[in-house]
């Protein structure tokens, strides 16, 4: 299936690769998956992935370097090598949260939870969108101090970037965003994206790098 014309229920990953302007050779990227609801073409993808670079862009500080955006079919690469599966686009964007503090480390993230119509939530991990004020640990273990911040955040983003429009049940854009299990044969609608908490990750846990793809 290319990402040139789809129909009605086909399946996308949606890659954004980030670093800090600090360090350009330490990438670290998140994904998401999204479900077609009607037939469509390259530049309703094109649409979509700038609304999620956009909607990153908000509460992540600018620090952050957003450095490339993959879109491709759910399904892994085919062989032979087909060039139509992906796009693959170079981004110049920035982070547009301020600080005023230390920043944490990027193995502390933001970790959102993605709230599903039915079966268990999922969860999103965003490194460099915390700094030193932001999290306490009165029991030894990192939570947030205001919890209600960051989904404000989350709500201005997803209002100013549009991407709000292709969550939930009947999203208004013609693609929805999705959590697909490993056989592909489970497609959970996303109806909500919430503010958790903060998670200690490894640079290369799963969570960064869902679904690795190479591109050739």
């Amino acid at each position: 299936m290319p990402v040139t014309t789809y129909a009605a229920g086909a399946l996308f990953v949606l890659r954004v690769t980030k670093h800090l302007i600090t360090n350009p050779d330490n990438k670290w990227a998140n994904s998401y998956e999204f479900k077609a609801v009607e037939g469509g073409s390259e530049s309703e993808l094109l649409t979509l992935g700038l609304s999620l670079v956009n909607f990153e862009k908000h509460f992540h500080f600018t620090t952050t370097i957003f450095d490339r955006l993959l879109i491709s079919t759910w399904e892994p690469d085919s062989v032979p090598y087909d060039p139509e599966s992906f796009i693959s686009t170079t981004l110049t964007a920035e982070g547009e949260l301020t600080f005023s503090g230390d920043t944490l480390a990027l193995d502390q993230a933001l970790s959102i939870t993605r709230s599903a119509a039915f079966g268990r939530f999922g969860h999103l991990f965003y490194r460099n969108c915390l700094e030193e004020s932001h999290v306490e640990a009165p029991a030894g273990k990192s939570i947030l101090v205001s919890r209600a911040l960051h989904q404000t955040h989350i709500d201005e983003a997803l209002d100013t970037s549009n991407l709000g429009d292709y969550i939930g049940l009947a999203p208004e854009e013609s693609l929805q965003l999705v959590m697909v299990n490993a056989d592909g044969d489970q497609v959970r609608p996303v109806v909500q994206l919430r503010a958790q908490g903060v998670s200690s990750i490894k640079p290369d846990h799963k969570w960064f790098n869902r679904r690795t793809i190479t591109v050739p």
